[in-house]
């Protein structure tokens, strides 16, 4: 038996501009954390015919070919895996979290099938076959952040050149900074809402295809002020970032949003918030709040009746294991 487990990711500024449609003309920089939160594969043998178990979903295919979830056909695919595999997947959240999962998920996937098959991989080889697989195999307009997140954890400066090469640099001091500052002054309120990325995520790439306004520069070259806040623990500068950050944001695309969160988000602002953004490709899963710490109770309540829930994370260390 081999287990892999991979982290979630928080995505704290640049996101978006991970995207080949951005970084093949303009380049990519941001920043992320991972997550005590995870997504782990299981791999067995199995007499014959393959075996998939998700979220309660169970799944028996006679072959490859014939396993109905695209990324798991695809992975397969890759290391010549036919048949005789049980494959199970538990996650700490649920699919459409903008935590990152489909992203981890693959990370975790590859890693175990590597293994499995006697031909491990190394993190940054993870990332980029997960990454491959995804995007260029299954068509999945994702970038590449939270792959490489998940296969490298703690908290990192991702750099991708135009010919998407990427290159990680590796932030103690930002993690130590953002790990302060989770359930006290920087909140994670879990959503009803949760969505396939791929809707926001295909109108993100959409406006960036036409260069419809001027957004994902604004929020590339917010990376500095946003390490510089945290590590300071400056939450009101952190506020007015995330603000600043998320009407940027919207405004390059409407997608991210809609009138129910911008409905949440006014109602943050008039309990004490400093500034939030939706976490990820937008339209649900998670708001990420900056508040001061003596008004977090008061914020993190004032939306529960509508099913907004707090949740008390940490930064992990880690990055994808396999045992």
């Amino acid at each position: 038996m081999i287990t892999t487990t991979a982290p979630l990711r928080l995505s704290l500024a640049g996101g978006g501009t991970d995207l080949p449609e951005h970084y093949e003309e303009f380049g990519c920089r941001l920043l992320a954390v991972t997550l005590d939160l995870t997504v782990t594969v299981t791999v067995n043998g199995a007499p014959s015919g393959l075996r998939f178990s998700a979220f309660g979903a169970q799944e028996h295919a006679p072959h490859a070919d014939s396993v109905a979830n695209p990324l798991v056909r695809a992975a397969l695919r890759h290391f010549g895996i036919t048949d005789g595999v049980e494959l199970t997947v538990q996650s700490d959240v649920l699919p459409g979290s903008g935590l990152g999962g489909s992203g981890a998920f693959m990370v975790a996937l590859t890693s175990a099938l590597a293994q499995h098959i006697g031909k491990p991989v190394t993190t940054d080889e993870a990332a980029r076959l997960a990454f491959h697989l995804e995007r260029e195999k299954c068509g999945f307009p994702v970038g590449q952040q939270d792959h490489w997140t998940a296969a490298c954890g703690g908290a990192l400066e991702l750099r991708i050149d135009r010919g998407g090469n990427a290159t990680t640099t590796e932030l103690p001091e930002l993690r130590k900074a953002v790990d302060t500052l989770l359930d006290s002054e920087l909140l994670l309120l879990r959503t009803p809402i949760t969505r396939a990325a791929g809707a926001p995520l295909a109108a993100h790439t959409r406006a960036l295809k036409s260069r419809h306004g001027s957004g994902m520069g604004t929020i590339q070259n917010m990376v500095d002020a946003f390490h510089s806040a945290l590590t300071s623990g400056d939450i009101d500068r952190v506020g007015a970032l995330l603000d600043q950050h998320w009407q940027a944001k919207r405004r390059f695309n409407s997608a991210v949003t809609s009138p129910q969160i911008d409905r949440w988000y006014e109602t943050l602002l008039a309990h004490g918030a400093l500034g939030a953004k939706v976490v990820g490709a937008g339209g649900g899963g998670h708001l990420l709040v900056a508040v001061p710490a003596a008004h977090a109770d008061r914020v993190s309540s004032a939306l529960a009746s509508e099913g907004l829930r707090r949740v008390a994370v940490r930064v992990s260390e880690d990055g994808v294991r396999t045992a």
